[in-house]
């Protein structure tokens, strides 16, 4: 793409049309936007973020940062906004407690982030399966669903009549539930002690997480603290093949059933419960499926699972090990590695040339002052080549996917 002149007037018509689309805020030490340019209704954003403290007694505070990438609606990650900053605050309540205060290691708190968001994800089935007749009381272990214990509710399904089973997953309580595990949503998470001297980072999914931290020379680093975990990562895809021996079909075209891009998130229950639950409940729930492949085309190959996992990647950080006053953590949803990726301009093909690359854009934006997200996303959808930006900025078609940026001063 081709640079243009604007004038001065075009160039501050723009950045007022960008402000007014991008929802900016700045929430205790963490910068945060959050964009999607297309004014149309249905192409709504359905990134969600957190930043929050978590006071669990025995002094001090922890810091929560979190990124959910909704897909195929909103509704999973408005619900693990709602859920999962209070089921990590209680299980840290709990470890303390069991520890009469003192500190806790490092692999424990990992452990708690990953139960944390499997437990957001469990209490989904286990909303949808307790809808139906016969539903056993253990259908979770380790994070995986036994369906083999579903065998008796399995048969119950099969002989409810449709409008039985639309009555059930309509009505409006339970309708929320079962939207829950319709939609979809990834998980960054990052958690911070209360003496600031670790961090921890947990993912699920296709966001990412990008440490920089100053060395003594003065030179900008930049550290990949999540994990890709996504169709085209290898160890994902190897992961899947040994899960389902015998199904040459479990990656297609880059994705789980030739039908889902990322390997693990919350919700998706399409692709976790047994074929019978997605033909027979949830599509018969309203408003029904978003999917950009049609059900009987992937349906058939859903044969043992559950194909997508809800298990998080825990990485720690000893921050003693960097200045205080040269290190903040980027986290933000695939809208922004998709700009990057795909621009033919910057030529940034891997997770570490962006990772490298928005570390030195927001070193060099924390000169101005401004907000560190906002500065980032600007440079993402096109640096200072204003008209580029502006012609896009409005559309009424989707043209980006929904992004969100977090900078956290750490």
């Amino acid at each position: 793409m081709s640079s243009a002149t604007i004038t001065d007037e075009e160039a501050e018509q723009y950045l007022s049309e960008l402000t007014r689309t991008a929802i900016l805020q700045n929430i205790q030490q963490t910068d945060c936007v959050t964009f999607q340019p297309c004014t149309n209704l249905a192409a709504r954003n359905q990134d969600r973020f957190v930043v929050s403290q978590l006071d669990v007694g025995f002094g001090g505070q922890w810091e929560l940062t979190a990124v959910f990438d909704g897909h195929a609606g909103e509704e999973t990650a408005d619900y693990l906004v709602e859920s999962l900053p209070p089921i990590i605050q209680r299980l840290l309540r709990s470890a303390l407690s069991n520890h009469n205060g003192s500190g806790l290691s490092h692999a424990m708190v990992s452990d708690i982030l990953v139960e944390a968001i499997s437990e957001v994800d469990d209490v989904i089935t286990r909303d949808i399966v307790g809808l139906f007749p016969n539903g056993p009381e253990e259908t979770l272990r380790g994070g995986f669903i036994d369906t083999r214990v579903l065998a008796s509710q399995i048969r119950c399904i099969k002989e409810l009549s449709d409008d039985q089973i639309n009555t059930i997953v309509n009505d409006h309580a339970n309708n929320a539930r079962v939207l829950r595990g319709l939609r979809g949503s990834t998980a960054l998470v990052s958690l911070v002690d209360p003496s600031g001297k670790n961090l921890w980072v947990a993912s699920l999914g296709d966001c990412q997480a990008v440490l920089g931290t100053k060395d003594a020379s003065g030179e900008w680093k930049a550290e990949l603290l999540s994990h890709n975990h996504n169709g085209t990562d290898r160890g994902e895809v190897e992961r899947l093949k040994s899960e389902h021996p015998g199904e040459g079909e479990v990656i297609l075209n880059d994705r789980v059933l030739g039908a889902i891009a990322v390997t693990r998130a919350v919700g998706d229950h399409e692709f976790k419960l047994p074929e019978i639950y997605t033909r027979r409940i949830l599509s018969k729930t309203n408003p029904g499926f978003r999917l950009s492949t049609k059900l009987e085309d992937f349906l058939p190959r859903n044969l043992t699972p559950p194909y997508l996992s809800n298990r998080a990647d825990v990485e720690h950080v000893d921050l003693q090990s960097s200045d205080k006053d040269g290190r903040f953590l980027i986290m933000c949803s695939d809208g922004l590695i998709d700009l990057y990726m795909y621009d033919d301009v910057r030529n940034l093909t891997t997770l570490e040339e962006i990772a490298k690359h928005v570390v030195e854009v927001v070193a060099e934006g924390n000169k101005l002052g401004d907000n560190a997200a906002y500065l980032l996303l600007r440079e993402a959808l096109g640096g200072n080549d204003q008209a580029r930006i502006w012609r896009d900025v409005g559309l009424a078609e989707k043209w980006m996917d929904d992004t969100t940026v977090l900078v956290q001063t750490l």
